[in-house]
């Protein structure tokens, strides 16, 4: 039997851990959190039960890698442009991370609903792999451009990345989460252009330094 490189052997457990995520998406859709089992999603992944846990610790586990999976191209792919791009404009380079941002969380709310129902139940290092794996991914991203706007004088000196990280994820996450993950605002017609033409104004106009918002006059 031939021997399996670690480069192949790497894509295999990644291959395998997105089929397993993939068929957890489904039954955890069709079932809900509660009712869903690991049998249910080995049978609907195609694989024997026990192969599961060989990636994942348990049904809880499975749930809060499933938004790392979904949101994790796009963070890759903004902060691949983030960092080439660093002479944009920074209303420009925002305003596409809000948009994909949104528009990530909208194609996989129903997990987004699931996972909001469920994390209360979970173990406190289940949650803490949820922050770590979805939320701080995200943050760190942000973080390392506002940084580089803070060392280029395009952002105010005395501002924390950390701060701003949060900060403006924050704005949009509870649109986002009224709007379409508790789906509290039924009513609300705002579209995702509208929402984020508003807020990054708003954001930047705390955030930019003097000679930066007098250029952009």
């Amino acid at each position: 039997m031939p021997k399996i490189s670690p480069r192949a052997r790497r894509t295999l457990t990644e291959e395998r851990r997105k089929q397993i995520l993939d068929a957890a998406t489904r039954v955890f859709g069709a079932k809900g959190f509660e009712r869903a089992t690991i049998a249910d999603i080995a049978h609907a992944a195609g694989i024997a039960e026990g192969s599961i846990y060989n990636y994942f610790k348990n049904k809880g586990d499975l749930l809060v890698s499933i938004p790392r999976q979904a949101v994790q191209p796009t963070i890759e792919s903004l902060g691949a442009q983030m960092a080439s791009l660093q002479d944009q404009p920074p209303e420009q380079m925002l305003t596409s991370f809000a948009l994909n941002m949104l528009a990530t969380i909208q194609q996989n709310v129903h997990i987004f609903r699931i996972l909001l129902s469920a994390l209360p139940t979970m173990s406190a290092a289940t949650r803490q792999k949820y922050l770590d794996q979805v939320v701080m991914y995200a943050i760190t991203t942000l973080e390392s451009y506002f940084q580089e706007q803070i060392d280029r004088g395009i952002f105010q000196r005395h501002l924390v990345p950390s701060v701003l990280a949060r900060s403006f994820i924050g704005m949009f996450i509870t649109y986002i989460g009224l709007r379409d993950i508790a789906q509290l605002e039924k009513n609300a017609t705002w579209t995702n252009d509208e929402i984020v033409g508003q807020v990054i104004p708003l954001f930047l106009r705390g955030a930019l330094a003097d000679s930066t918002k007098r250029k952009s006059k």
